[in-house]
């Protein structure tokens, strides 16, 4: 896991600064043909309320580790431009 944070898009003013640190981070990590993935959970409650975004690689790069239940999900496919994930969310 390079890293995640709490947030809330409704309510949480660093929440730009917050997610961009994240990104920034994962682009520092830069391991060749990587895929890196943003996963949002630990919601709270619906789409207003605080949530968890973590950032991880398929290519481990810490101990950390970040176990997903084993339940039905939603994959959003976000291409390298700066956009790319704002335009996808």
């Amino acid at each position: 896991m390079i890293g995640e944070t709490r947030t809330n898009d409704f309510s949480d003013k660093e929440i730009f600064e917050k997610i961009g640190s994240l990104w920034s981070k994962a682009n520092d990590h830069d391991i060749e043909n990587d895929l890196k993935y943003g996963i949002y959970h630990q919601y709270e409650s619906n789409y207003r309320g605080d949530y968890t975004l973590a950032i991880v690689t398929e290519t481990p790069i810490s101990n950390e580790k970040l176990v997903i239940p084993d339940q039905e999900y939603v994959l959003f496919e976000c291409f390298q431009d700066e956009q790319s994930v704002e335009k996808t969310w």
